[in-house]
């Protein structure tokens, strides 16, 4: 039976995920919190479930980001009630919904992050039409290896943000943050392992760059290992060249390890072929590549129009 999901089936989605993520081996954990924000979240979502002699058996929910970018798609099905055809009834509910809210959009794409493995859900995909473009590179960097002492310019600051954010410098700097990301907000900023590089030459301080950080504990079962997490690294366009980038990363590695936990993280964009010049980069720093997350997209409207709604539609 398909029903729209709501928030009152929140604990059993909550139940199914984990067991879907456990099953699957994936290298990720899914928080309630998160969960919930397929209700709270602003964004103009369709919600299904699948309901299987009373019991969620699958599910699947759309969202229109607020930055115009490609629609989200995510679902799974319980591993007891694979080969039933439900898996398929996620991928058309992901193709209706779509069509329904990007009306308007007529060159509006659909995206599904896969990660590598997942091949059962690779072939529901293609067999829709979906075709593999980017992703992401999971690095790790081993906090026990040595790390390359580097010297900040003359006058310049590399300053924790736990320890400037309620001050009259952090106060100077917060929104100009706020502007240049979403990081800050998330419920997974983690200040005390976040930084901000300050060039003091003039009387108004500058930002020159900033690395913010995100702790992901949730996740550490699965991968078998500690790491905190470098969510965005930006060095500003006029700054480039001075190493700041450098400086940057081992504060952070610093603060992880002095934390405790065993690695540094991050994800690289790669394109289609997988490639991406930060690869080299990152490699040279001391991360290692860990795993990857392939995007899978297709265009909501094939022919480039968007059609007029049948009668009978469902969703």
């Amino acid at each position: 039976m398909r029903i729209e999901l709501t928030r009152d089936r929140l604990p059993e989605l909550v139940s199914m995920v984990a067991v879907i993520e456990q099953h699957d081996r994936s290298p990720f954990r899914t928080l309630p919190s998160e969960l919930e924000d397929y209700f709270d979240s602003g964004m103009d979502t369709e919600s299904l479930g699948l309901v299987v002699n009373g019991v969620l058996a699958g599910y699947g929910v759309v969202r229109v980001p607020d930055d115009g970018g490609p629609l989200r798609c995510s679902g799974g099905t319980h591993p007891d009630y694979r080969g039933y055809g439900l898996g398929r009834q996620v991928i058309q509910f992901f193709d209706a919904s779509a069509r329904k809210l990007a009306k308007g959009r007529p060159d509006a794409r659909m995206e599904v992050h896969v990660d590598e493995g997942r091949d059962g859900l690779i072939d529901l995909l293609e067999r829709a039409d979906f075709e593999p473009g980017g992703g992401y590179v999971q690095f790790r960097r081993d906090l026990a290896r040595p790390r390359s002492h580097v010297e900040l310019p003359s006058f310049f600051r590399l300053h924790p943000w736990s320890e400037v954010k309620d001050t009259e410098l952090g106060a100077t700097f917060r929104s100009q943050l706020a502007e240049l990301s979403d990081a800050v907000e998330s419920q997974f900023f983690t200040p005390e392992w976040s930084f901000i590089v300050v060039d003091g030459r003039s009387d108004r301080a500058k930002l020159a760059g900033y690395l913010l950080s995100h702790k992901y504990q949730q996740d550490w079962s699965a991968f078998g290992w500690s790491e905190g997490y470098t969510e965005e690294l930006v060095v500003l366009p006029n700054y480039r060249g001075l190493r700041l980038a450098t400086v940057l990363l081992n504060a952070a590695a610093d603060a992880y390890e002095d934390s405790g936990v065993e690695y540094a993280g991050m994800d690289i964009s790669v394109d289609a072929e997988g490639n991406s010049p930060m690869l080299d980069l990152f490699t040279h720093f001391g991360y290692e590549p860990v795993r990857k997350t392939i995007l899978y997209s297709r265009p909501v409207f094939p022919g480039g129009e968007a059609p007029q709604p049948e009668p009978g539609d469902i969703f």
